[in-house]
């Protein structure tokens, strides 16, 4: 390491990854910390992500990254309801042990220096226009200097709340999920499977994500975090997959909490920006939160990169970067927050309607003319989602 960088940039996952990626290829020097000894291990994700055409925006991203192609996304829903949703190449799963390597190197290739197994311990007030964040390595403990600082370390985001920037999570509006790796494909290869609603788990979902090339299934389940005792999300995924895939060979299992709260309202102070997860820049209905950060971690560095040129890092010139964030996802995830809580806090007779509604309109064997049969339960639908606060 320097003692002096243009940016720091702290957490090498998608995100963290990009944002020094971007901002080396404009010529700034970038110190990029992974706390971690490998890029992209534990996984602790279910993998899922956008088109591999969008990711190539990002790339060159190899083919051993991707595990499968996925056209459509299933839904099992209460009393026998389905949603058969098709769309040819709505999305990826992804190898996170190779795709976060993957971005981490371009990211080296293009002038970032990446220091792994090297926490960010400290970080200090913003003086002569330099942060200071103290990291700690396997050799010992440094102070390195930064005129601007990302924090893109995940959902845990102690840089962020180190500048003051409530970033915590809140139960609510948080996700506590375990993902269990099974040995081969439980559901339909094309397809993302879930479970949702009252005759399963009606305050998130159960999941079934195929990794063909791996012969492998990530088959998990996540709920909001309950205000009173009960049994832990590990006891349920375990018992969901019991009932579903009684003879399901088990080859790993990780956890962790995902922020569905909707992003934050400010996540920018003076020198410093917080990127993907630690920004709750997660999708608030499904918890994907890769492409989102990948996107969050290019607006970052395009705003970081005509501050540090301009020598304005300030809170209020770094605003630019949420009104980019706002305008390309933040406001579709606040659609999605408001259809989330919309359709968990429905009763299962009303939550019934609504997939009978959703089937109808989005689904492969769906008849559009299912909601001119039904027009007073389409109606209901429509009128009380208008009316949802």
């Amino acid at each position: 390491m320097r003692k002096e960088y243009d940016a720091i940039v702290v957490g090498a996952g998608p995100g963290g990854s990009v944002a020094a990626r971007e901002l080396a290829r404009q010529g700034f020097s970038v110190l990029l910390l992974e706390k971690r000894e490998r890029v992209g291990y534990p996984v602790r994700c279910g993998e899922a992500s956008t088109t591999f055409a969008d990711l190539q925006n990002f790339g060159p991203i190899p083919d051993e990254c991707i595990e499968s192609n996925i056209n459509g996304l299933f839904v099992y829903g209460p009393q026998g309801t389905e949603i058969d949703y098709y769309k040819k190449d709505v999305g990826v799963m992804l190898n996170r042990e190779k795709f976060d390597p993957c971005l981490a190197e371009l990211a080296k290739k293009d002038g970032a220096e990446l220091l792994t197994f090297a926490r960010a311990s400290a970080l200090s007030d913003v003086e002569n226009g330099f942060r200071t964040v103290t990291v700690v390595t396997a050799s010992g403990t440094e102070n390195v200097k930064a005129r601007v600082v990302i924090a893109a370390d995940g959902v845990e985001s102690l840089i962020g709340r180190m500048a003051k920037i409530p970033s915590g999570q809140k139960p609510g509006f948080s996700c506590c999920g375990v993902d269990i790796k099974v040995e081969g494909i439980l559901t339909n290869p094309e397809y993302l499977t879930f479970w949702q609603g009252h005759d399963w788990i009606n305050d998130g979902y159960i999941w079934s994500f195929p990794k063909v090339r791996s012969n492998t299934t990530n088959f998990g389940a996540g709920f909001l975090i309950p205000k009173t005792e009960g049994p832990s999300i590990l006891e349920v995924t375990m018992d969901w997959l019991n009932r579903l895939f009684p003879n399901a060979k088990i080859l790993g299992t990780v956890g962790g909490v995902i922020p569905v709260s909707g992003n934050l309202e400010h996540y920018v102070a003076d020198s410093l920006a917080l990127v993907g997860d630690a920004a709750h820049h997660t999708n608030p209905l499904t918890g994907g939160g890769i492409s989102a950060a990948m996107r969050a971690g290019r607006h970052a560095a395009k705003i970081i990169g005509e501050g540090l040129r301009t020598n304005n890092l300030s809170k209020e010139f770094l605003l630019q970067y949420e009104t980019l964030v706002e305008e390309d996802f933040g406001k579709s995830h606040r659609k999605q927050l408001k259809f989330r809580r919309f359709l968990l806090e429905q009763n299962k007779e009303d939550q019934v309607n609504t997939y009978h509604f959703l089937n109808a309109a989005l689904g492969k064997n769906g008849k559009k003319l299912d909601l001119l049969i039904h027009p007073m339960r389409s109606l209901k639908v429509i009128r009380d989602y208008i009316k949802f606060k």
